[in-house]
């Protein structure tokens, strides 16, 4: 038979999961022996009537303050809640459950919660999409896919005399939007941005996120009788294309955004190399943007 201490020993020394519970402010009352020994304190006495905020260990508090709040103040509970926190020196990402205790009047009188370290799933996972090729936020092709993807075109060049352009798509001023309307408001304008990337590539283009504010797209330019003004109408009409299509976008999320970019393009058979299309695409992307900003 098990008894009620026995179960309540064995679910607090187990080392995966880390237990703890607290009072109606947010203060601890106790913790087991896996969480302890993860933030490496000698005694639960170190934490007890601390709140998360005096302990220091969360690069930005207010998201587990907000959760906590909502157990406490209104009975929620909070499942697998992905956060990140400081753990002697380096930053970790944690799975957190956080639940209501009450009393027998049925009055909340404080919360019980258990997290994992999820780090190492976590960098797994990113590494499987990096070798796969797909931007996470996105679901674009990521950088990775490019350089598997581009020796066709290469090939294709070669063996067919099929030229193709390349466009830098940078993002004005992203940094400025994060800092004023927060990160995720910036990621859904990234998202919006690559969907309208998608629309523009249709059948001829393909498109790729670089990370962060940048994306490229390599379109396959049509047979124009190889004469250098004719590629250079094609490819200037599809860079006239992608600036109206993007700037177009007047609201995101129900807020009210203007996409600023900068676009820069290269010619396969003026480069006759991928990493100096790259350099050339970039440093057109550059210049655009210098004379916009002038």
């Amino acid at each position: 038979m098990i008894s009620d201490h026995d179960l309540l020993n064995a679910i607090l020394t187990t080392k995966s999961i880390k237990y703890f519970w607290k009072d109606t402010e947010r203060r601890f009352l106790g913790a087991s022996q896996s969480f302890l020994d993860y933030y490496g304190f000698e005694s639960v006495r170190q934490i007890i009537g601390r709140t998360d905020e005096d302990m220091g260990w969360h690069v930005d508090p207010a998201p587990f303050q907000n959760d906590e709040n909502l157990v406490l103040q209104e009975g929620k509970s909070i499942y697998k809640k992905p956060g990140i926190c400081i753990i002697k020196g380096q930053m970790c990402r944690i799975e957190a459950t956080k639940l209501p205790v009450y009393n027998d009047d049925g009055e909340i009188v404080g919360l019980v919660g258990f997290f994992e370290d999820v780090t190492g799933s976590y960098q797994e996972h990113k590494r499987i999409q990096n070798i796969s090729g797909t931007d996470n936020l996105t679901g674009l092709p990521n950088r990775v896919a490019f350089y598997n993807a581009i020796d066709e075109y290469v090939r294709s060049y070669h063996e067919r005399d099929i030229d193709f352009a390349l466009f830098y798509i940078d993002v004005d001023n992203l940094k400025l939007t994060n800092e004023k309307y927060g990160h995720d408001f910036g990621d859904q304008v990234l998202k919006n941005l690559s969907e309208k990337i998608l629309s523009i590539a249709g059948q001829n283009s393909v498109a790729f996120s670089f990370g962060g504010d940048e994306f490229v797209m390599v379109h396959q330019l049509p047979d124009t009788g190889s004469g250098p003004a004719s590629v250079s109408r094609v490819v200037l009409t599809l860079d006239e294309k992608i600036r109206t299509i993007l700037s177009d976008i007047q609201y995101i999320d129900g807020n009210s955004y203007r996409a600023g970019v900068s676009v820069g393009f290269s010619v396969f058979s003026e480069a006759l190399n991928i990493e100096k299309m790259l350099k050339d695409a970039t440093r057109s992307m550059k210049e655009d943007r210098q004379e916009r900003l002038n």
